[in-house]
């Protein structure tokens, strides 16, 4: 029986009267959402360091804040080039399908031609919002992962935002350009949609939310003043929604 508030939401709004959910929630993964928020409260993993080169801040952030989870084999899952490599002075194996250096691949068509348990760490980084086929191909970074997994996705919902109140078109990650686009989000949430996706679908796939990371990075000083008042007189969920660039989750095999 569902009795969290949270819970029930979350069934009312994505089933929406059985127009797009007509399956069951598994009650205890559930139940990990608001376990896992409470064991990594906002206030205590928001890291505000902006890193630079800007192009490459996600691996920058991994390496260092996720540092110690770097062991054995390693699997970079949607990386165009060996930035991971570089950055964490350890050998990977890569896979994309915009690398031409690399065996084609389409993770829309096939799983990630790993044998289960092949890696010690993997790391998808930005890269399942663009994917038809996210909830599947989450549990496959599952399966070929032997212990961890780490995983950033974007909260649309921040730069979206400043789109909307400029009066302009969204960004080239979506809206309906004149042309096929060779690529683009397919999915659009904020961050507690991503809190709810990657801590329910970690307890359905046996693994149990490590590390936590909310990059709010303070690129110039003005933000040090508008993130400070955000966090004195704005709800939590505000500061979540349109100020949260990225989420960092780092998983591990129970």
């Amino acid at each position: 029986m569902i009795s969290s508030k949270l819970q029930k939401n979350i069934i009312d709004r994505f089933s929406d009267k059985g127009r797009y959910f007509r399956g069951t929630y598994d009650e205890r993964s559930l139940a990990s959402i608001e376990e896992t928020r409470m064991r990594f409260p906002l206030h205590k993993n928001t890291t505000y360091a902006f890193y630079q080169p800007r192009p490459i801040q996600r691996y920058l952030l991994i390496a260092d804040q996720f540092k110690k989870y770097f062991n054995g084999k390693i699997l970079d899952v949607g990386s165009r080039d060996t930035t991971l490599e570089k950055v964490i002075g350890k050998p990977c194996s890569l896979v994309d399908k915009n690398n031409p250096n690399l065996p084609a691949f389409d993770w829309e068509k096939e799983p990630l031609p790993f044998a289960d348990k092949s890696f010690d760490t993997i790391v998808c980084l930005d890269t399942l919002e663009h994917i038809e086929h996210l909830h599947e191909s989450f549990h496959d970074l599952l399966r070929v992962s032997q212990n961890r997994v780490i995983i950033s996705l974007p909260n649309c919902w921040r730069k979206t935002l400043k789109e909307f109140l400029k009066g302009r078109g969204t960004s080239a990650s979506y809206g309906l350009p004149p042309e096929k686009p060779f690529d683009r989000h397919r999915w659009f949430f904020n961050t507690e949609d991503i809190e709810n996706f990657l801590f329910y679908n970690a307890a359905r796939g046996n693994f149990r939310v490590a590390a936590v990371r909310y990059h709010v990075p303070k690129t110039i000083f003005r933000h040090s003043i508008i993130y400070l008042l955000a966090r004195l007189f704005l709800p939590e969920r505000y500061f979540k929604s349109f100020l949260v660039h990225t989420v960092f989750v780092c998983l591990e095999r129970m």
